[in-house]
């Protein structure tokens, strides 16, 4: 193109979570030049995982943790690609009842979780080997993109980098929450109403969520004949799980925080304590005493979870209207999220279908 800049690329991702990774990669081994712009610091939105910060091993997820193989083939196909193995959730035990406002917690055999698996390595290992596989020179992290602007031959994106002011490109792919696209960036010449309507009203899958992990030195509830699960209405968490590793090692406990944003917000210096006497009251004394413990408050995050999802409550994503799912400005911008697959809309499944059908869509538009 005449009169590029040194960043100019054939295809600018903006994003660079699942779905914009899988796009970037299939778009660079299709011959296309490529640069994601990714806001935070590091890759992966919501795929983000938990380790150790001294010897940097794998913990825990933080956000999205289970996949499905025999109901998602597409997400298995991917993994197998990525050479990334699956470990059968723990489930072999009672499960923990606390219901009971009076009384102690109780133990009943609870239907199984199988066909739950979780990745080895942690979600975090997808996002690291599909990085591998494009330059490093493609990816650009603490870059927000702010402005998008339609010009005679090129899109033109604006970003707080001030080493990288700005980028024009062919093609746009926008792979953040649609809420945060529509509220945190400015669209130049704006939106069609419509569009802008329906990506303020598409929630993004657990935005406004919490999760709560806790590191022990064993997995002792295996010993008492307890899966390590927690179905409670007392809370701070509604629901836990064994998150260790296939051996039992690293063990750990992860667990959905019930309190709303607010109260989580409000009462952050007693959170923790909270779910530590909830942990001693279900699993008992050698619960008290985590090596480590982390919360990740997904509502807090800006590049996620914007006010609207946290007033809504919690809705599982649906099909989303296909309106969404076509290119903007003449077949110049395409928006990619896992919230607007076809197949399981807002699971990991979710983001690399979107991701692989986008991408082919704009591969298409270049030829």
């Amino acid at each position: 193109m005449s009169g590029s800049l040194p960043d100019d690329t054939e295809v600018l991702i903006i994003g660079g979570g699942l779905t914009g990774l899988t796009c970037a990669v299939l778009l660079h081994e299709a011959g296309h030049s490529v640069i994601v712009v990714e806001a935070a610091d590091r890759l992966g939105g919501r795929a983000h995982s938990l380790r150790n910060p001294v010897s940097n091993v794998y913990l825990a997820d933080l956000g999205p943790t289970w996949i499905w193989p025999e109901a998602q083939p597409f997400a298995a196909h991917w993994l197998q690609a990525l050479g990334l193995g699956l470990t059968p959730q723990f489930d072999t035990g009672d499960t923990i009842v606390d219901m009971a406002t009076h009384g102690s917690p109780t133990r009943h055999r609870l239907p199984g979780m199988d066909g739950s698996y979780r990745v080895d390595g942690g979600t975090t290992a997808i996002v690291e080997r599909l990085a591998k596989r494009l330059p490093g020179s493609a990816i650009r992290t603490g870059t927000r993109a702010n402005r998008i602007a339609c010009e005679a031959e090129t899109i033109k994106v604006s970003t707080d980098n001030i080493a990288l002011p700005a980028i024009r490109a062919r093609r746009v792919i926008v792979a953040t929450p649609l809420r945060v696209a529509a509220s945190a960036m400015n669209w130049w010449p704006a939106l069609d109403s419509r569009v802008t309507h329906l990506m303020e009203a598409t929630p993004t899958w657990m935005a406004a969520q919490a999760k709560a992990v806790a590191i022990y030195d064993k997995p002792f509830w295996r010993s008492k004949g307890l899966s390590g699960r927690i179905a409670s209405r007392m809370g701070p968490l509604i629901e836990a799980h064994d998150h260790s590793g296939e051996l039992g090692d690293p063990a750990g406990l992860f667990g959905f925080i019930g309190w709303p944003r607010q109260a989580r917000h409000i009462n952050a210096n007693i959170l923790q304590s909270a779910i530590i006497t909830q942990l001693v009251r279900c699993f008992g004394e050698e619960a008290r005493t985590p090596d480590y413990f982390h919360i990740e408050d997904w509502a807090e995050n800006i590049f996620v979870c914007t006010p609207t999802d946290v007033t809504e409550p919690p809705q599982h994503p649906q099909l989303a209207p296909s309106l969404l799912r076509k290119a903007l400005w003449g077949g110049r911008v395409f928006l990619a999220v896992a919230e607007l697959a076809t197949v399981s809309p807002g699971l990991i499944e979710g983001a690399f279908h979107i991701g692989s059908e986008v991408a082919k869509s704009v591969s298409a538009t270049l030829r």
